[in-house]
């Protein structure tokens, strides 16, 4: 048999892509299609390029392997999850396509008998006779740019489904303990998330904290009224004392 698997890698970490790309270059039938740190820009790859396999990260910021499965499209591809905490490992095995798991630092000889699972499960007879095939260039975001300000949208729970947020559709967010207050654009959403896990999700170009329990999207402020700012929409919420300072200058560029 000679054509080659194809993988592609997500993970939110660098040396992670180094190794299991050397990795995959050591068979010679194996070819890296493409990897990604971004779960969001990760799930429109996987469903253009439907790789064989994909080494998928359990622990990732915005998303986790477990909701990146869930969101993704049947049919999956064959899945290897990697963790550096094998407690969360047990809960991708309720996957179909969750062939093994690979503990970091992974070890060339963990990732061959990870590959050996696959290409059994895939019914795969490698050709002993392929060339090593050549990967594409580690794609890497400009360290300047920040994660948050090039994320499309957002999947966030509420009861037991996920569902499709852009920042944009955000007017502001209302802490209440444990649980969030999204007044979007078009509906309330209830989420359970602390104000702290939200605002550190969030691009900072389009969001500011106003006081303990209140993040705005700047978009979508109509005017202030001493510590009162009105939304577009009419929604009435006071800066707080402590936060009027790093509010007014974060907008200073608006203020003529």
């Amino acid at each position: 048999m000679n054509r080659l698997l194809s993988c592609y890698l997500l993970d939110d970490e660098s040396p992670a892509h180094v190794i299991l790309s050397k990795y995959i270059s050591r068979l010679p039938y194996l070819a890296l299609a493409g990897q990604s740190y971004d779960p969001f820009e990760g799930l429109d790859q996987v469903q253009a390029l439907k790789p064989d396999i994909l080494f998928l990260d359990v622990e990732m910021p915005f998303m986790t392997g477990v909701e990146f499965l869930k969101a993704l499209p049947q049919p999956h591809p064959v899945v290897v999850m990697v963790t550096a905490s094998p407690q969360f490992a047990a809960d991708t095995y309720n996957f179909d396509a969750v062939t093994h798991y690979l503990l970091k630092p992974v070890g060339f000889d963990k990732f061959l008998e990870a590959i050996n699972r696959v290409t059994k499960r895939l019914g795969f007879t490698p050709d002993p006779a392929a060339s090593v095939p050549i990967s594409p260039p580690v794609r890497t975001p400009p360290p300047s740019i920040d994660s948050r300000e090039t994320v499309p949208y957002f999947l966030i729970k509420e009861d037991k489904k996920l569902v499709r947020v852009a920042p944009e559709d955000i007017v502001l967010a209302e802490g209440m303990k444990d649980y969030i207050k999204l007044h979007l654009t078009s509906r309330v959403l209830i989420t359970h998330m602390t104000m702290s896990k939200l605002e550190g999700m969030l691009p900072p170009s389009q969001f500011l904290r106003i006081n303990r329990s209140y993040l705005i999207r700047r978009q979508a402020i109509k005017e202030i009224d001493g510590n009162t700012i009105t939304t577009l929409d009419g929604k009435q919420v006071t800066i707080g004392v402590t936060y009027r300072d790093r509010v007014m200058e974060a907008l200073k560029h608006n203020i003529l």
